[in-house]
């Protein structure tokens, strides 16, 4: 199974409820080449209940027309300010680093300790590995990591406010059963070509849990849209559904029928 690494990453923490060998890999694209390659699993983050979709993920979706979603998984995210050893207290601080999504996250509440001193990394878990090198540095990272990286913890639960991430599973194996379906599709660049499409699930009672455009990388100025919604492949009113609209977009792009999976965490590290 590969993940977004690395190891000590929120995504690792989500990985880790799965059996068998684990790859981190320092980009989501890099998971999406590697299960598009050799016909393996991957977990990736698509959403947080914050900071919104995930771009990357969304692009790769809709990029690898061989990689569907088979599940998804939710994972409350709660931040820790961790520091090197060579931290005694607060005050010893000099820099913190982290991701951009958990800096904005947390930043509310470290500016009451007049912490603003944030280098933004790749990820949590890479901010972690920094300030286990770095002498009175810290990281804004899981508890995960920082006992990964042995860092002491100073503050706990830093959150601004309630943080859910949603990750979801990935392979080249297209599932038809489950609670929701994903679908990314595009439209003639006229007016009403999207509200043509979204009318046939409006017709067929069907619920829209998600929908998001992105810009296409290849026109500019045009966009994909990116779906979800209740019900499965294997639905009659969905069938329907699917039928309607092939004639309405330009790009039709089925990733899938999925269902939500519990998060348990592992006992991984002790």
């Amino acid at each position: 199974m590969y993940y977004l690494g690395p190891r000590g990453s929120f995504t690792n923490e989500v990985a880790d409820i799965f059996d068998g060998n684990k790859i981190p890999k320092k980009t989501i694209t890099e998971v999406f080449m590697s299960i598009s390659n050799e016909n393996s699993i991957g977990v990736v983050p698509i959403e947080n209940s914050i900071e919104g979709p995930v771009h990357e993920t969304l692009d790769n979706l809709f990029k690898f027309d061989d990689i569907y979603v088979n599940y998804e998984i939710e994972k409350e995210i709660k931040l820790v300010l961790a520091v090197n050893p060579s931290v005694n207290s607060i005050d010893d601080i000099e820099v913190i680093y982290s991701h951009s999504h958990a800096i904005n996250e947390s930043k509310e509440t470290l500016s009451k300790y007049n912490l603003t001193n944030f280098i933004p990394v790749e990820s949590t878990s890479t901010a972690a590995l920094y300030a286990s090198k770095q002498k009175y540095s810290a990281a804004i990272c899981s508890e995960y990591a920082a006992k990964l990286y042995n860092l002491k913890i100073l503050l706990e639960n830093i959150n601004d406010s309630i943080n859910i991430t949603r990750f979801i599973v990935i392979s080249k194996k297209l599932t038809t059963y489950g609670n929701k379906t994903m679908l990314m599709f595009t439209v003639p660049h006229k007016p009403g070509s999207l509200y043509r499409v979204l009318e046939k699930f409006y017709i067929n009672e069907i619920n829209l849990t998600m929908i998001y455009s992105r810009p296409l990388k290849s026109i500019p100025w045009q966009y994909y849209f990116y779906l979800e919604f209740e019900g499965n492949l294997e639905d009659e009113k969905v069938k329907d559904t699917l039928a309607k609209i092939q004639n309405l977009v330009t790009t039709l792009k089925i990733k899938g029928t999925f269902s939500r999976l519990q998060y348990r965490a592992s006992n991984y590290l002790g």
